[in-house]
């Protein structure tokens, strides 16, 4: 499972929030709060309902100057797409290694979430309505000896075997037993922790509804 993640996300509500401390997603906090973070929940809203761009003006203004700026802000970061019920991560799919584009990234994320989630049924074009749509970007992972270092609530953690690898979000595994627990129903961990390599990670994330609401 080189290059990609088994990921699961719950995340505050608003346009953004971030936890980061690092100087590499320093770049990425100032987008969230830009009119290219607001770009991004568009694209990715779209390929949710199989649009194949967003098209305010603010948007396309953006996409006319995407030869002045940098495709990522800064060295590409991992990047999570999440739709979220309430408290509840209801799929998530992400990828360590950039896709193409910021853009194309968050696109071909976004248009395999509704299905690509094999631990969870397929989402109903129709459950959007209810649901919140969160973009991550995963700060760099620091080693730790046990995963009982991680402060799930502050602190994203990542479990990798040779069987793969799982992402938790700050505020997804209440605790750490939990979290455990989750990587075995998942197939990522099998046997001791002993046997997994464990790490922490900052993020800054934005969010927004899944589906813009109709203006009729």
């Amino acid at each position: 499972m080189r290059g990609r993640l088994i990921a699961l996300a719950w995340m505050l509500t608003g346009s953004a929030c971030s936890a980061a401390t690092g100087p590499e997603l320093e770049p990425y906090r100032a987008m969230a709060t830009s009119a290219r973070g607001a770009h991004l929940i568009a694209i990715a809203q779209a390929a949710l309902i199989g649009e194949p761009s967003a098209s305010t003006d603010s948007n396309a203004a953006l996409s006319a100057r995407d030869s002045l700026v940098p495709e990522w802000p800064a060295t590409p970061r991992p990047v999570y797409v999440t739709l979220v019920s309430g408290g509840a991560t209801r799929a998530c799919l992400g990828t360590d290694s950039p896709l193409g584009s910021l853009e194309g990234t968050v696109r071909a994320l976004a248009t395999r979430l509704l299905t690509d989630d094999r631990r969870r049924a397929p989402i109903d074009s129709d459950e959007l309505e209810r649901l919140r749509l969160v973009i991550a970007f995963a700060g760099v992972a620091e080693p730790i000896a046990e995963p009982d270092r991680v402060d799930p609530m502050r602190e994203g953690l990542r479990i990798e075997t040779e069987r793969g690898a799982i992402a938790f979000l700050p505020g997804e595994a209440r605790t750490i037993a939990w979290a455990l627990r989750e990587a075995r129903r998942v197939g990522v961990l099998t046997g001791a922790t002993s046997d997994a390599r464990f790490s922490r990670f900052d993020v800054v994330t934005l969010s927004g509804p899944a589906r813009v609401p109709s203006r009729d």
